[in-house]
């Protein structure tokens, strides 16, 4: 796992992160690099539902219109609908557990999140925490047919409020994001 594709995990997550609701919400971006540079992101949530619509607009940018890709393989909406099915009633518990020579790969749920935990031992020891609120799941499983309901996954994350969304963790290099009230980060 490189930062780099941290990056674009961070990039969909400012996505997903802005709200009318959120006024008063900002959004944290932290990247410590290992060259000694540093990229702070201090950016409102409300203006980032403008930024939203543009991404949900560029279905060519990914090349597979209404698919994630989950490892090696795309997994379809209605493929993570079926799965959050099985798991959204169930009670606390790992669902998915990879334990492998090329890392470690946990996915769980824990209160009121859906975590997903990442151990990369090769090339630079990585370590991915994710904590999504399983109401902002059910909000992003909630559009038709292969696609995500962005706008209620982004009503449902603003309703949240503040929080620890993303921490990526390095030999060299570390990201952070968080929602909080200030405009500043200080994390």
């Amino acid at each position: 796992m490189k930062i780099k594709t941290t990056l674009l995990t961070a990039g969909l997550a400012l996505a997903l992160a802005g709200s009318a609701y959120a006024s008063d919400l900002w959004l944290h971006l932290n990247v410590h690099e290992e060259n000694g540079g540093h990229v702070t992101l201090n950016f409102p949530l409300k203006t980032a539902l403008g930024m939203a619509s543009l991404v949900a607009n560029d279905d060519h940018h990914h090349g597979h219109p209404g698919k994630v890709r989950v490892g090696d393989r795309d997994m379809d909406a209605r493929e993570l609908r079926r799965f959050w099915q099985a798991v959204k009633d169930s009670p606390d518990a790992n669902f998915v557990t990879v334990d492998g020579p090329d890392g470690k790969v946990r996915i769980a749920k824990s209160g009121s999140y859906l975590v997903i935990h990442v151990d990369d031992p090769k090339p630079r020891k990585e370590r991915v925490d994710i904590k999504v609120p399983t109401a902002v799941v059910e909000a992003l499983l909630s559009g038709g047919g292969d696609e995500l309901n962005l706008q209620a996954g982004l009503e449902a994350l603003s309703r949240q409020g503040e929080g620890e969304l993303m921490t990526v963790d390095g030999d060299h290099d570390t990201v952070r994001m968080w929602v909080d009230h200030s405009a500043e980060s200080s994390r």
